[in-house]
């Protein structure tokens, strides 16, 4: 599922010559965290809210401040589980979304993520998300697919994420499963010294599903 079937324009975006106050006005009225800076097209980056308000002076334009733009994107062709860790990192309730060129194509709201979770995963046939810290010296890819086809796993997606704000930090490798066995794979996994960010199972009982939901609002609004 890309990223690009999912953008939403019902937000608005920012301009380099838009004065600090217009900016705040604009990110306050819309209740967003964050929105998109463009220079026509070109995406510049994002600015929130508390960015702004940290500024000297509310006289001063968003292209005097660009230096504290922040750069969380999503490609075009991206899977739209690539959303997961940066709305998790970033605390943003929108992300944008860009092309090649690097040209604004739009956003993807939080609430995609929420509505997808409700009509497969919660659903759906049973599984979850895993989020590993992969040390290519550590890690093995081959033992953790084993571990995962033990407990009757099937690896639906998946893909790695680097975070651009932490360099050092290790790529996390995000893996969909499908499988019943989701709790008894995650202890496998550990009992392998397999480091287990964080982990979400999917299911098909109620009172489970909305425990499962709430840690899902959870992840999405840290």
């Amino acid at each position: 599922m890309l990223v690009l079937s999912y953008l939403s324009f019902d937000y608005p975006t920012l301009s380099l010559q838009d004065s600090l106050q217009k900016a705040l006005k604009v990110i306050e009225g819309n209740k967003a965290t964050a929105l998109s800076v463009l220079d026509g097209k070109k995406w510049l980056g994002n600015i929130t809210a508390s960015q702004i308000s940290q500024q000297l002076t509310q006289a001063a334009k968003l292209k005097d401040i660009q230096s504290v733009f922040q750069t969380d994107r999503l490609e075009l062709e991206e899977d739209i589980l690539a959303s997961l860790p940066l709305f998790e990192s970033t605390g943003f309730s929108l992300l944008p979304v860009v092309n090649e060129e690097g040209n604004w194509m739009g956003y993807i709201h939080q609430d995609v993520m929420t509505n997808m979770f409700i009509q497969s995963g919660f659903t759906g046939r049973n599984g979850g998300i895993l989020r590993i810290p992969f040390h290519i010296q550590r890690d093995s890819m081959s033992v953790i697919m084993r571990i995962i086809e033990e407990n009757k796993g099937l690896m639906v997606r998946s893909f790695f994420h680097r975070s651009e704000k932490n360099p050092q930090a290790l790529p996390e490798w995000v893996i969909q499963v499908q499988t019943d066995q989701f709790s008894q794979m995650v202890k496998s996994l550990e009992r392998h010294d397999i480091a287990i960010e964080k982990a979400f199972a999917f299911g098909q009982h109620e009172d489970v599903d909305q425990m499962r939901f709430d840690l899902l609002l959870k992840y999405l609004n840290p």
